[in-house]
């Protein structure tokens, strides 16, 4: 059933446009707006447009030109600044076209998102304190400067959730508890269709066993607490590592973690594949590989730990942000504290020697993700733009105007 309503969409994920005219974008954020539209026809879409597609935007939106509002090139906080004003005044307009918004947050310049006078869903991605705490692109009055505007993104989403007429959903529980959230729900992201979760035909392990990283190579992922956890448990025993990612935004984590697989001992067992594109071939690494690491230091509820076990590949995960919303310990993974090499190499082991523990993990999260579906996920946001739809026509009905 379709909904009768016109919903914007303000977003600080950038875009660029390709050579044809289409929009390109990160395939979640693409999938996910596609998703919704689906149900609610007239959604309309504002965000960032840059000059040149980056290595993340393999994704063309199927949306109208007139369904897109473009904003200036909110590449990054600082860039940002420039265009406070230009930025207010088309969100402002965009506002006005549309019965409803959706807004994604963090976004790059959150005082714009004030007042807009609509009615709001306010959909909480991650943290950015956290995010600028375990960092280390910053140091010295950088480091300052990056503090204290997380400080401010975070003190600008409790007022738009202190806003009437807001409902919020949050990707994991610490977001929900964080921002003392009471009008919404907790999500868990995802990007994968139910019918495109076909697991592995076979759960024996492999001679080597093979171990998965796949995300961007930024600080917060902690690929280097990874890289020391297969180093300690590589000298006892043969073991293969993959890593999956490149890096969207300057960083300097990329070249940090060359460097220490140039120096590693065991370089030669550690295969680096860069960026590829969600689809069949990046579904066939989840199958192939028996056991998905994900060693991040700050995280709001990552879908590659969906997709993992969604092909029947059990997951380590550190219990950060919302990664806890979105694996349960000793249910359907193994969870362990950040930045603590030790005990993520104590969990591998304990997988790859353990093949009940292993089978059961698999069978678990085979279970679970079936409701972490791209399907599941935007239905939950529209549930929630039903509810906040619904309470605004009731509020209508009571208070007619004229």
């Amino acid at each position: 059933m379709t909904l009768d309503f016109r919903l914007g969409v303000i977003a600080g994920d950038v875009a660029a446009r390709n050579s044809d005219g289409q929009v390109l974008l990160n395939f979640s954020i693409g999938r996910l707006l596609e998703q919704i539209r689906r149900r609610i026809p007239d959604t309309r879409v504002c965000l960032p447009v840059v000059s040149t597609p980056q290595a993340d935007m393999n994704y063309s939106l199927q949306f109208p030109g007139t369904a897109i509002t473009e904003l200036p090139p909110l590449r990054s906080t600082l860039e940002s600044q420039a265009f406070y004003l230009q930025t207010s005044r088309i969100l402002q307009r965009f506002a006005q076209s549309v019965d409803l918004l959706l807004i994604r947050l963090p976004f790059q310049l959150p005082l714009c998102l004030r007042n807009l006078g609509k009615p709001k869903l306010l959909q909480v991605a991650s943290n950015p304190c956290e995010i600028v705490r375990v960092s280390t692109d910053y140091g010295g009055p950088m480091k300052i400067l990056a503090r204290r505007f997380a400080l401010h993104s975070m003190a600008s989403m409790r007022r738009l959730i202190a806003e009437d007429r807001t409902r919020v959903v949050t990707n994991g529980k610490e977001l929900w508890d964080l921002l003392k959230c009471r009008n919404g729900k907790v999500i868990i992201s995802s990007a994968i269709l139910s019918h495109e979760m076909k697991p592995r035909t076979s759960f024996a392990l492999g001679n080597p066993p093979r171990l998965l990283f796949i995300g961007y190579l930024r600080p917060e992922k902690g690929v280097e607490t990874l890289l020391d956890a297969f180093t300690q448990i590589r000298r006892h025993r043969p073991l293969k590592l993959t890593l999956v990612g490149g890096t969207d935004r300057a960083t300097g984590a990329e070249g940090r973690i060359q460097a220490r697989i140039e120096e590693n001992p065991y370089r030669n067992d550690i295969v680096q594949k860069g960026m590829i594109h969600f689809g069949e071939p990046l579904f066939d690494l989840y199958r192939t590989h028996d056991l998905f690491v994900l060693p991040s230091l700050s995280e709001g509820t990552p879908r590659t730990l969906v997709e993992a076990r969604g092909f029947g590949c059990p997951v380590v995960a550190t219990s950060v942000g919302g990664v806890p919303s979105s694996v349960t310990n000793d249910s359907d993974g193994l969870l362990v504290p950040p930045n603590n090499p030790e005990a993520m190499a104590a969990s591998i082991v304990s997988i790859l020697d353990d093949e009940k523990l292993r089978l059961r993990l698999i069978e678990q999260g085979l279970v679970r993700t079936r409701a972490y579906t791209l399907e599941r996920f935007a239905e939950g946001m529209i549930d929630e733009l039903r509810l906040l739809h619904d309470d605004i026509s009731q509020e209508n009905m009571n208070h007619p105007s004229g």
